[in-house]
């Protein structure tokens, strides 16, 4: 049994990111979570290797100082969606949550000055696909549409990706009506989909 790489407690299994339709089943990923934590990460992710996992989300920002931006599995989102939560890919190994998001800076030579959720941007989306995927056959349909992954196959294909546009097309409004404040809310009370964290190296 694996340590987590933020607390060192024993981690559980927790889920399966399946690839992209149109992907390779070898792309799919196993993934475990921590029970004290809270935090998600990769089966495959050695905990040597989380530090510069986390890094791979930092953008520099003035005063010498990294932006770290998230998906919070502590999140409402996370908890509705499940399996189907929008945030899960296959090529993210991290899903940090607030208690776990300090201490996997600190092994990656940072300190977190400031932490917060998002109220715009990818959690709001996030949310309004996480809804949507109740509803469609295909996980994150909209998105793989508008990315070009996803397309229709057989007969049998071809119908499932017709209800999916019919229903996405129909319920779009509507979803966006209810997901919108529901994220703005969640955000509020530390449980948004995003979260924002502002770093600076640590001089120890």
């Amino acid at each position: 049994m694996s340590p987590c790489p933020a607390c060192g407690a024993p981690l559980f299994g927790w889920l399966l990111v399946k690839s992209s339709a149109e992907g390779s089943p070898n792309d799919s990923v196993v993934l475990e979570r921590c029970e004290r934590c809270r935090l998600g990460v990769a089966a495959n992710l050695a905990p040597a290797n989380s530090a510069s996992a986390l890094l791979g989300f930092a953008r520099q920002i003035p005063n010498g100082r990294l932006e770290l931006r998230v998906a919070n599995r502590a999140s409402v989102q996370a908890s509705l969606g499940g399996s189907h939560w929008a945030a899960l890919e296959p090529k993210r190994r991290l899903y940090p949550t607030p208690q776990s998001l300090p201490e996997l800076a600190a092994a990656a030579g940072l300190e977190i000055e400031e932490l917060s959720c998002a109220r715009r941007g990818r959690g709001q989306a996030w949310m309004w696909q996480t809804i949507l995927n109740a509803f469609t056959f295909h996980e994150n349909f909209a998105r793989q549409v508008r990315a070009g992954t996803l397309h229709p196959g057989g007969a049998r294909s071809r119908l499932k990706f017709g209800i999916d546009t019919v229903v996405t097309v129909l319920a779009a409004v509507p979803v966006a009506l209810v997901s919108a404040p529901l994220e703005l809310f969640a955000a509020l009370l530390g449980r948004g989909g995003e979260l924002v964290a502002v770093a600076r190296r640590s001089e120890s």
